[in-house]
């Protein structure tokens, strides 16, 4: 099973995205705040990362840049 983390701090927007992709056979998880899911992102394997632009503590750009090292 892909294993997908969803950052994002609106809520009815990750959750939304969470249910289409456990439809479809995705375990996901989310993470409200920027570090939070940098930190999951560094800490666990995940097949794909869904990273909102605008978010508290550390802005999408800053996460890809992070994980991408």
């Amino acid at each position: 099973m892909k294993k997908i983390l969803i950052i994002e701090d609106d809520q009815s927007i990750a959750e939304l995205e969470r249910d289409y992709l456990e439809i479809n056979d995705f375990e996901c998880d989310i993470a409200a705040r920027g570090t939070t899911g940098l930190e999951k992102a560094l800490a666990e394997n995940y097949d794909l990362i869904i990273i909102d632009v605008m978010l508290p503590g550390i802005n999408g750009f800053s996460i890809c840049r992070e994980v991408r090292l």
